[in-house]
């Protein structure tokens, strides 16, 4: 044992000075020793001598196999949770969403929703729906797993007309219907546990790998929530349909959404990157959204709306409550104007 200038006492551990070639040798010789002594060693370590990258696309392989058949029995978690879980977990966002937005409720608002709920929500439904509106220009709506439901004052701003919002509503009544909030939650806690018990500590701290497997873990959470969203427009439809309401609004909704969007990419972009590589960052982010590509859904509803019987009505309260529900928190947007 030799005793370096940088130590006071004995290492425990034997310090052997060699070539890089010794080295190799060395290691080889210990993992053959190591492989001997167990069956479950012998694998082990017969994982750690393969090639990374193949060790990589075999990690992603067995997770993406265990993932296919765990999921399934996931589902059947969320089938014995209860409800009230969905709610007590909604009331805690509720909190903190409301001490962070301001509310811009009124009368109008307020006998719209509440005509518009009558209609949609299923005659069964076991949850509780309220709606409130967010000060905010961005044209956009939400729901929580206890029933709340939040629309942006932008979207009832840009409307252009009761359907459209009904639409929209119906969309996010479908999200807590379907228990997506919850679903998703377990979904996303397995990937993380099977990920973990497919791959395991101890494979070496090899980055590369970490990197493969939090990737496969947020594409396969990421699909579920594209689904959800798909298994959303779908039940919408059939709730308007069942009330013979109308279910053009929450396609023109997403047409005026492709516009904008159409909009915005053209004016970030130069005439030159959107040419090059626009295919490929379409299909890209046609995967990875967590929204379904707007032309897809399109194309989804367009075929959902085209079946079985068409909805006649389309107003649930009258012009005047309407054009009050309208210009609700309209002071925002002529200030962002300015």
């Amino acid at each position: 044992m030799i005793l370096l200038p940088d130590e006071t006492k004995e290492s425990p551990v034997l310090e052997i000075f060699c070539t890089k070639a010794e080295s190799k040798l060395l290691e080889k010789i210990w993992i053959q020793n190591k492989k001997s002594q167990s069956h479950s060693s012998a694998l082990f370590y017969s994982i750690r001598e393969m090639n990374p990258i193949v060790l990589g696309i075999l990690s992603l392989t067995v997770v993406s196999i265990v993932g296919f058949f765990y999921f399934k029995g996931l589902e059947l978690v969320t089938n014995v949770i209860p409800l009230s879980m969905d709610k007590s977990l909604g009331d805690s966002v509720q909190l903190k969403m409301e001490s962070q937005f301001e509310k811009c409720d009124s009368k109008a608002t307020d006998r719209f929703f509440a005509e518009a709920l009558k209609k949609i929500v299923p005659k069964d439904s076991k949850h509780e729906f309220q709606v409130s509106v967010i000060a905010s220009t961005v044209p956009n709506a939400f729901a929580l797993s206890n029933g709340k439901i939040y629309f942006f004052s932008g979207l009832l701003n840009e409307a252009e007309s009761q359907e459209e919002v009904i639409g929209v509503l119906a969309h996010e009544i479908a999200h807590v219907e379907k228990r997506h909030h919850m679903r998703n939650l377990v979904k996303a806690g397995g990937t993380s546990l099977a990920i973990s018990l497919v791959v395991g500590p101890g494979l070496g701290n090899m980055e590369f790998l970490e990197t493969f497997t939090e990737i496969g873990s947020t594409i396969l959470v990421l699909k579920f929530s594209r689904d959800f969203e798909t298994e959303a427009d779908k039940t919408s439809i059939e709730y308007l349909k069942a009330q013979n309401m109308s279910t053009d609004g929450l396609l023109s909704f997403f047409k005026r959404m492709e516009t904008l969007e159409n909009d915005e990419t053209e004016s970030d972009q130069s005439a030159t990157s959107a040419k090059e590589g626009d295919s490929t960052v379409s299909q890209i982010t046609d995967f990875l959204s967590t929204h379904p590509a707007t032309k897809e859904r399109m194309k989804t509803l367009e075929t959902l709306i085209q079946k079985g019987k068409k909805g006649n009505i389309k107003k649930v309260v009258s012009d005047k409550t309407w054009n009050e529900v309208q210009t609700v928190c309209l002071n925002l947007k002529n200030s962002d104007s300015k």
